[in-house]
């Protein structure tokens, strides 16, 4: 166990080097048309929603490490499949191999993480050692993404090649990793369907109800900026973004600098979790992210783009204080089950949300200002009455609650 929490931080890294990230819609455009782009985007999110929640059940009755190892590989095989392939049928397979890889990382990653903790009882470390891990892996990724997008000057396909490396190094830190001892004790045989109902009776916890409604309204608001920055920058430009090679290096650099920024506060988000506490911490994000959708709605100005580089922040800053309340709270039979109705949760409201917005119809041209400025009001409400309604249940949680693994 002393050899997973020296390994885990290597695999968090290695996972989440994502080379491809600034550069997969140019390289998809090079290949395809517009909207079978748009399709393949469709297929990932359908694949992670279909995915999502079973990965999170093989993780907890079947271990977390094959469950690892099945994510490395599925990882591996996708950027393989992205690399040498060209057309849509290649890469909609590839699609569903990376939304697969994605998934089965998913809450598997942090269960394996506290359950070595516990391990060797050092679980009261679990905050601020998971909140050091996620400054690293957002470093890892933001290096990653400028690297990616300088390599897609020469050729776009080589940002898959190189994660593909980092997949391979993942793959081979797990290798090296041991099931905790505390989950090999609950790898029984239960029915999919008891263990659904064993993790929503665990949301009659007041605080776990309280951070499953957070989380689902923080997944929603977390993507407004990043869907909608980059047609606000063309309108700020006065001309739509220009999709050669050359684009790649400035959106990894941009991607860059917001990881950069996200690192540095996910490297102190433990210590202001103590020091503010959980609560006040997260509809301080909420806050946050609601004035930056609300700045982006009614301003057109050069300086809301430097406000949005710190758009992760709040995800990098959540992150491993969520974590680390939810995990005493949650058994290891179905903390990574949980995690994964969680997780699922988020994306579909996001979906819907984002497919609310796509009704809402402003004027004859849909990329123009007002109605870009009038989905990001919309935004931005939703957030506002997210927090008020947050603040008020806020009363009813208990100021202090009981671990219990």
């Amino acid at each position: 166990m002393a050899a997973n929490l020296r390994l885990y931080p290597w695999y968090a890294a290695c996972f989440n080097a994502h080379f491809w990230m600034p550069v997969f819609f140019l390289y998809f455009l090079q290949n395809l048309s517009m909207s079978r782009v748009l399709r393949l985007e469709a297929i990932y999110y359908i694949a992670v929603v279909i995915l999502e929640v079973p990965s999170g059940y093989f993780s907890d009755r079947f271990g977390r490490r094959p469950t690892l190892l099945i994510a490395c590989g599925a990882l591996l095989v996708a950027y393989t499949l992205f690399y040498f392939g060209t057309s849509f049928g290649y890469f909609t397979v590839a699609q569903v191999f990376l939304a697969g890889g994605l998934a089965f990382n998913s809450g598997t990653d942090t269960s394996l993480h506290y359950d070595s903790l516990v391990e060797v009882g050092l679980e009261h470390t679990y905050g601020a050692r998971e909140a050091k891990v996620m400054q690293k892996s957002i470093l890892a990724g933001g290096l990653a993404a400028v690297m990616g997008g300088a390599i897609g000057i020469f050729e776009l396909r080589y940002a898959y090649l190189l994660s593909g490396c980092m997949a391979v190094a993942a793959f081979a830190v797990v290798l090296r990793m041991r099931e905790p001892h505390v989950h090999l004790k609950t790898l029984l045989p239960e029915k999919p369907v008891n263990q659904f109902k064993a993790c929503f009776r665990l949301l009659r916890h007041p605080l776990l109800a309280w951070i499953f409604a957070f989380y689902v309204l923080m997944t929603v608001l977390n993507h407004i900026p990043y869907e909608f920055y980059q047609p606000y920058l063309a309108l700020l430009l006065h001309q739509m973004a220009s999709m050669t090679n050359g684009a790649s290096l400035s959106t990894g650099i941009h991607a860059g600098l917001a990881m950069l920024i996200a690192a540095v506060f996910a490297g102190y988000s433990d210590r202001l979790c103590n020091r503010i506490g959980l609560k006040r911490l997260f509809l301080g994000l909420i806050a946050f992210q609601t004035l930056t959708i609300f700045a982006m709605g009614f301003t057109l100005h050069v300086l809301i783009v430097g406000l949005v580089l710190f758009r992760t922040v709040p995800r990098a800053v959540m992150t491993a204080p969520m974590n680390a309340a939810i995990a005493p709270l949650v058994g290891s039979a179905q903390r990574a089950t949980f995690l994964s109705i969680q997780s699922l949760a988020g994306r579909l409201a996001f979906s819907g949300f984002l497919f609310a917005l796509s009704m809402l119809t402003v004027d004859s041209e849909p990329t123009g200002w007002n109605a870009l400025s009038t989905k990001l009001q919309v935004s931005g409400a939703v957030g506002l009455t997210g927090l008020i309604l947050l603040m008020f249940f806020n009363r009813r949680l208990p100021v202090t609650f009981a671990s219990k693994n």
